[in-house]
């Protein structure tokens, strides 16, 4: 009873706040791309570790990335690593039903990325929260059935792909639909 009210009030205060949500869908390839914003697993040494790889060799490309990570601890792991273009959140940056704190993630919400990417799989509610108020372009991600309308492009796969092979698929479907109608 307790997870449903938790459930309610984190859908009722998303509902709201996606009211005054504007923003522009926009399909463009993966070279014309400038700005991402990824969506991370750091819960785990070896997945912050897929993440920075992949962070590098987007920055090797001349994209500007910016980066949320969940880690779900009370504190930040020894592993993550603070930066300006990164943020990290954890227990104590949400609310006990899902709901991020505003200084967090407002900042991330604002800027219209050329694309979003969640990395990850299980589609946590701090992740859902910014994933549905992102002013982002495009946003490409995979999740259960009853979260993927909230991407414009939607990757179906099975549990337990790895943050690059996640990340390998929608570069790969961000070209294929290009100049396609989402």
């Amino acid at each position: 009873m307790l997870k449903k009210f938790r459930e309610n009030k984190f859908h009722k205060a998303l509902s709201r706040r996606k009211a005054d949500v504007k923003r522009i869908v926009s399909n463009i390839s993966f070279e014309d791309s400038g700005t991402f914003l990824l969506l991370f697993d750091c819960t785990s040494e070896e997945k912050y570790n897929e993440f920075t790889r992949i962070q590098s060799s987007l920055q090797l490309q001349q994209k500007k990335v910016h980066a949320i990570g969940f880690h779900g601890l009370p504190a930040l792991p020894p592993w993550c690593n603070k930066s300006l273009h990164v943020a990290f959140i954890g227990k104590n940056d949400m609310s006990s039903s899902g709901i991020p704190s505003d200084t967090l993630v407002d900042e991330f919400l604002s800027i219209p990325f050329d694309v979003l990417i969640d990395l990850t799989y299980c589609m946590h509610p701090v992740f859902h929260w910014i994933v549905a108020l992102s002013e982002a372009r495009l946003k490409i991600g995979a999740g259960e059935k009853r979260i993927q309308q909230t991407f414009d492009i939607a990757i179906e796969v099975l549990p337990g792909h790895t943050q690059e092979e996640m990340f390998s698929l929608a570069t790969h479907f961000q070209n294929m639909f290009q100049k396609k109608q989402i």
